[in-house]
């Protein structure tokens, strides 16, 4: 059992981030801004070639007014596009969030009473890791940390307390925003079921797998049938629709929300929804199925629960998943 408790403060240096591009986002800041026209004007006016690449706004081979003119339409439609990711680097060690367009989709499975009533959900716009939190990371905020249950920068965290969870999205939060590489009104956290279920599925994009990304579960999972029983590097199997790699299988995913025994306390067609009101004796929510687990438990509907209260939440083969919102 472990005696330590993560301390609060940790030697991190160097925190950035990176924006996939996007039209009309010239200085590559990961917004269309006014700022984006000035490059341009600059560039025309002065020859001024240093945004070469993303100034050619339409496409076309040569940047000229039209150019401008794009950008301008991007920002008097209001209609700027988010990046369809951005990356973070945290003392060397950088991870991608991925963006996860809203909508609406039935969540849950009637042919299983824990999984049900299937229900309409509609979710706003979030960020989702590209992968479960790894050991990297986890170490670039604690780097003497010496406490998973199997190593490897690679694989994913596992065996660590709900608490200690919670404190380092706490701390990533607070040393972003501090170095200003996170704006103010945007915080890193854990997914509700619904984020989570959404994600897996594939979103806007989702084929209708049972699995996160394939009908074939050894395509994009390790369980119990080809794991040999421990956790994997992350991103060795195929990634969902969206990108997101191992939510299917290699660790259960924490969630925020109460363990309930079906969704007979949910309302159809709830915006964000957060899980049930009332506390489980059961703990909390976790998804995704493990190496430990069969198929059947792996699958994008499948709910499972992590017992806080006897064991601090914590278990072998549980790790987590960031998202940003």
């Amino acid at each position: 059992m472990k005696t330590v408790i993560l301390s609060l403060l940790a030697a991190v240096c160097g925190m950035t981030a990176a924006y996939a591009n996007i039209t009309g986002d010239v200085n590559g800041d990961g917004a269309v801004t006014s700022v984006d026209v000035t490059v341009l004007y600059n560039y025309l006016l002065n020859g001024d070639d240093t945004f070469i690449a993303t100034s050619d706004v339409d496409s076309d081979g040569s940047i000229t007014g039209a150019d401008i003119t794009v950008v301008y339409n991007i920002l008097l439609s209001g209609s700027e596009p988010s990046p369809e990711y951005i990356d973070f680097t945290v003392n060397g060690v950088t991870f991608r969030m991925i963006y996860v367009q809203g909508g609406s989709f039935i969540m849950g499975n009637d042919n299983i009473a824990s999984e049900s009533p299937a229900h309409s959900v509609t979710l706003t716009d979030f960020y989702m890791a590209e992968t479960e939190c790894t050991q990297a990371l986890w170490k670039a905020l604690y780097p003497d940390y010496a406490y998973f249950a199997e190593v490897g920068d690679q694989k994913p965290c596992n065996g660590q307390w709900y608490g200690e969870i919670l404190q380092f999205v706490d701390v990533l939060n607070e040393y972003l925003h501090s170095n200003g590489v996170l704006a103010a009104n945007k915080n890193f956290m854990l997914p509700t079921e619904a984020q989570w279920e959404w994600a897996a599925r594939g979103g806007v994009k989702s084929e209708g797998y049972t699995y996160a990304g394939s009908n074939n579960i050894n395509d994009v999972a390790w369980y119990s049938q080809n794991s040999d029983y421990v956790v994997h590097d992350v991103k060795l199997k195929s990634p969902n629709e969206l990108g997101l790699y191992d939510m299917s299988g290699n660790a259960f995913e924490a969630t925020t929300d109460n363990f309930s025994m079906d969704y007979s306390w949910t309302t159809t067609g709830e915006v964000d929804p957060t899980g049930s009101p009332t506390a489980s004796a059961y703990g909390l929510t976790r998804r995704g199925g493990s190496c430990t687990q069969g198929a059947a438990r792996c699958t994008v509907t499948k709910r499972d629960f992590n017992d806080v209260e006897m064991n601090g939440g914590a278990s072998e083969d549980m790790s987590f998943r960031l998202i940003l919102k």
